[in-house]
């Protein structure tokens, strides 16, 4: 369970669109510190490096901004449209983000008693394995589809291709041990993860006695 004199783990999960980085937020004014593996994972392609030279060698030149930063949304054209594709983006992504994520959250020993893991690929990655506990976040499709639109300026239909690609929610809460439904206001987010946080701390006292 807990790292030897390290933060519970909280892995926060969940589909594009379900608002994980609302729920880390909410976690953040209870005094909960978070590592963003997506956050990770654009620093890592902001410009030259381990992941990009691989990126480059495997989908080419296309996949790369003027800049020399991944253009994500090259990338994400062509891997939703190939499972095949997808998946080896994931086997050359998932072990540089996860060591540098691993890396930040030993950067909380001794400041944190609990710090959340948002990695949107929890179970793809392994790295549910780390986690002490995992939420899932989500809300229903036509939410999802909204805020994926109005977030990434894309279609409705490459919206709904984006979540095709994604777990389900009903195979997502078989593995969980929390779900919270973003589905309301922000006061009401904040009630569900108060609410939420109340459980996971005593879940994490019961394993320390």
């Amino acid at each position: 369970m807990k790292r030897e004199g390290g933060p519970y783990v909280i892995g926060l999960c969940g589909r594009s669109g379900a608002g994980k980085g609302m729920v880390s937020l909410a976690f953040s004014r209870l005094g909960v510190p978070s590592v963003d593996t997506d956050a990770v994972y654009r620093e890592m392609t902001s410009s030259d490096g381990e992941c990009m030279t691989a990126l480059r060698a495997a989908f080419g030149d296309g996949i790369v901004a003027p800049d020399g930063s991944l253009d994500r949304r090259a990338l994400a054209a062509v891997v939703f449209k190939s499972r095949r594709k997808l998946k080896l983006l994931n086997r050359i992504t998932h072990p540089l983000i996860l060591a540098e994520t691993e890396r930040r959250v030993g950067n909380y020993r001794g400041e944190a008693d609990y710090v959340i893991v948002d990695a949107p690929v929890l179970f793809e990655s392994g790295y549910n394995k780390k986690c002490d506990c995992i939420v899932a976040v989500d809300a229903p499709d036509e939410k999802l589809i909204k805020r994926i639109t109005e977030r990434d300026g894309i279609d409705a239909e490459a919206a709904k291709r984006r979540l095709h690609s994604q777990k389900k929610l009903t195979k997502i809460r078989k593995k969980v041990d929390f779900t919270i439904i973003n589905d309301g206001d922000l006061a009401s987010l904040d009630e569900k993860v108060a609410e939420t946080f109340s459980r996971i701390r005593a879940l994490c006292e019961r394993d320390r006695k």
